[in-house]
């Protein structure tokens, strides 16, 4: 199957937690910025899971203001710069068509299930929004990955949060592991690690490490490649 290669690319502290709370040290916002050049220099796709875009998210929408469609068709919409949300279910109610992430646009596209309210997607029309359909009641990412890839997408940048990228990481479909790691601990036991799963049925994974570099600002760059057994 002819499938997009995916990178696993994450910022995490040197206690391996996604970053969260580290704002305000000068290292840090350094490692962050090498974090933001590295996903958006290495490939012309993104993407995250739904929580991570909740702050793009309209509030308080009806739907009932939007009439069903039968249409199940991708919108996908050529652009030179993407960033799929991983949105099951419909929920997140985007108004602006691209993400204005590190001073660059990247249109947004909504990685749906058919089952979602078929309002919903009369609703991302209305205001733009591209989108493709990838599984019935769940998602299902290896005809994500074939989908991109028929649409012109060699590389996607898989940038969490932890439960996307166990999602990937348990059906084996990582190909690179790439972290940029800041010069600070969080600490805490809420904080999550990059690959964050309850059921660890499919663990443990092994990566090769074939990259190893410190950069400006302390901070530590580690790749890694899928060990093949």
């Amino acid at each position: 199957m002819n499938k997009t290669k995916v990178i696993c690319h994450m910022y995490t502290s040197i206690d391996g937690k996604i970053v969260t709370n580290l704002k305000g040290f000068p290292d840090c916002e350094v490692a962050g910025n090498i974090y933001d050049e590295i996903t958006l220099n290495s490939s012309n796709a993104w993407g995250c899971g739904r929580t991570t875009f909740e702050y793009l998210s309209a509030n308080n929408i009806n739907l009932n203001e939007y009439e069903e469609t039968t249409d199940l068709n991708d919108n996908f919409i050529q652009d030179e710069r993407y960033c799929f949300a991983f949105d099951r279910k419909g929920k997140l109610f985007f108004t602006n068509p691209y993400n204005d992430y590190a001073n660059k646009q990247s249109r947004i596209v909504s990685v749906l299930t058919t089952s979602v309210d078929k309002r919903f997607i009369t609703y991302l029309k209305k205001h733009n929004i591209a989108y493709i359909f990838c599984g019935e009641k769940d998602l299902d990412f290896n005809l994500f990955l074939t989908k991109i890839k028929n649409y012109g997408i060699d590389t996607f940048m898989l940038c969490g949060g932890g439960e996307i990228n166990a999602a990937f990481m348990k059906q084996d479909l990582i190909d690179e592991i790439s972290l940029v790691i800041c010069p600070g601990i969080q600490g805490g036991r809420k904080e999550i690690t990059f690959v964050s799963i309850e059921d660890n049925k499919e663990f443990p994974k092994y990566f090769k490490p074939i990259e190893v570099n410190i950069l400006e600002g302390n901070t530590v760059y580690l790749h890694y490649i899928k060990e093949v057994k």
